[in-house]
């Protein structure tokens, strides 16, 4: 195994055995109510890593590189990411009801919200040795993809927005705060003993809502919004923890994920199928632990109460009940508790496999030939070539170049393409490596089977695809070493 691999293994196992410990840890204090002073409701992961990441980072490449250059690597940086995530939505749909029979809701929802952590594995110390899968785009038809891609992307998160925009503003207009003192004194005690350090969510009342919900992305926003019907105090005790464990755990942030997902890979079915079903086991998340230590009697006026609540879902807005096709499920699970595991271990285990999968399959687009990335279209005369040697342990060698021109000339028939992903692409694989004195700098050189990666002195390398690969055979020919190039 590769120190890549093995550097990449130790990294995904520390943050898989870390999330696993933040969901064991979280599990407890949920069931316990101790004397600590930290807050009981906490979320497991933010919902805005990932998409923060990604606008930061392309922000700061079109500072940096410009609009062209920033185009470039958002591409690379969002290819993989979104490919393995659409791939591991995929898995965990067709797995979901065999996670939900042994490990808690809690678990399951978090199964949905860990790809947030994917952008870890751009990183330079998570680089993988190189890609097991180079899909090849000829031309220009992967800048016809992408900006169909981004119009798809732009179109599904403006509507979303949209929607939610619209009905904050529809559920806000003609509200106002509750008044009634019972209700009032309940809401500030059982934000005591949760422990809550964020700002007193205001309690309103809205004729536009059919069901409690909580609506609001940032702490100073979010609001309880409830309808305007008459409860006992034990069903509002039952809706104000329901709200206030979605607030808690910041679950319209991860609804908000869920939907940034679903935008950047519109064209699949299975991300819609996932956005769905993620939105269920939240709200199931939420009533297994307002339900935690909850007798029979209680579990039924809890079940009583989602079935006098069901109302319609809009934007990033967690609420009581949801649509009536999930109430089904939900009940059921409510009526018949069924002891689960917390799911601490299944968690860890699946960010680990989730990490070490990841960005096998690269991209190559953009061909151009060797003469424009190379010699910039310039008089081959001007490069020098020094410094030739094999970097195949097994094999070192030192070589000399028989026919110079010819050389030249190989290099730049090649039709080399951008090649997307991170990658090392370590020197013990590599074939041979020389140096090449250019009118503007040095230039260090390495040739592989199928990749050439180009360095200017000092710099970072670039990586490129090689089309046909490279064809050893004929290098074998102008090229003279103390033992032949192996092929």
């Amino acid at each position: 195994m590769s120190k890549e691999l093995l550097m990449r293994g130790f990294c995904s196992a520390l943050f898989g055995l870390a999330l696993s410990y933040l969901v064991f840890s979280r599990h407890q204090a949920e069931a316990e109510d101790n004397d600590s002073k930290s807050p009981r409701y906490l979320p497991y992961i933010s919902g805005s890593l990932l998409p923060l990441f990604l606008m930061l980072a392309a922000a700061l490449y079109a500072l940096f590189r410009g609009i062209a250059g920033a185009a470039r690597l958002t591409l690379s940086l969002c290819f993989g990411i979104f490919l393995h995530i659409t791939l591991y939505y995929a898995v965990l749909l067709f797995l979901l009801p065999l996670f939900r029979k042994a490990i808690s809701a809690r678990a399951c929802a978090l199964l949905w919200i860990i790809p947030n952590y994917l952008y870890i594995a751009s990183q330079s110390y998570m680089a993988l040795p190189e890609p097991w899968l180079v899909i090849p785009v000829s031309g220009n038809w992967v800048w016809l993809l992408f900006f169909l891609w981004l119009a798809g992307f732009l179109t599904v998160m403006s509507c979303k927005i949209t929607e939610h925009l619209l009905f904050r503003r529809r559920i806000l207009a003609g509200s106002a705060p509750v008044a009634t003192p019972e209700i009032l004194s309940l809401w500030e005690k059982m934000m005591t003993e949760s422990r809550m350090k964020e700002p007193k969510f205001p309690l309103i009342v809205s004729p536009a809502v059919k069901a409690p919900l909580s609506v609001g992305l940032f702490k100073r926003t979010v609001k309880v919004v409830l309808p305007a019907k008459n409860y006992s105090m034990e069903e509002w005790e039952l809706i104000l923890k329901h709200e206030l464990i979605h607030i808690a755990r910041q679950d319209s942030w991860s609804k908000y994920f869920l939907v940034f997902c679903t935008a950047m890979c519109w064209f699949n079915p299975f991300m819609w199928a996932a956005m769905r079903k993620s939105a269920e086991d939240m709200e199931l998340s939420c009533d297994e632990t307002v339900l935690l230590e909850a007798d029979e009697e209680s579990r039924k006026k809890y079940a009583f109460l989602l079935l006098n609540t069901a109302g319609e879902e809009r934007g990033f807005t967690p609420r009581l009940s949801g649509s009536a096709k999930s109430l089904r499920y939900r009940l059921k699970h409510i009526m018949r508790p069924v002891w689960r595991r917390s799911g601490a271990a299944a968690v860890g285990i699946t960010f680990f496999v989730l990490c070490m999968t990841s960005g096998y399959v690269a991209l190559a687009y953009g061909g151009r030939s060797g003469a424009e990335r190379i010699y910039h279209n310039g008089d081959c005369r001007q490069y020098t070539l020094r410094s030739l040697s094999a970097a195949d342990k097994e094999h070192p060698a030192d070589y000399e170049i028989t026919n110079e021109a010819a050389f030249h000339s190989y290099l730049s028939g090649l039709t080399l393409s951008e090649l997307t992903g991170n990658y090392s692409f370590p020197e013990s694989g590599m074939r041979f490596s020389f140096l090449m004195d250019a009118p503007d700098g040095t230039l260090w050189i390495r040739l592989y089977d199928d990749v050439i990666a180009l360095t200017p002195l000092p710099g970072a390398p670039s990586y490129y695809y090689i089309a046909d690969g490279t064809d050893w055979e004929y290098l074998n020919t102008i090229i003279k070493a103390s033992g032949s190039m192996r092929h």
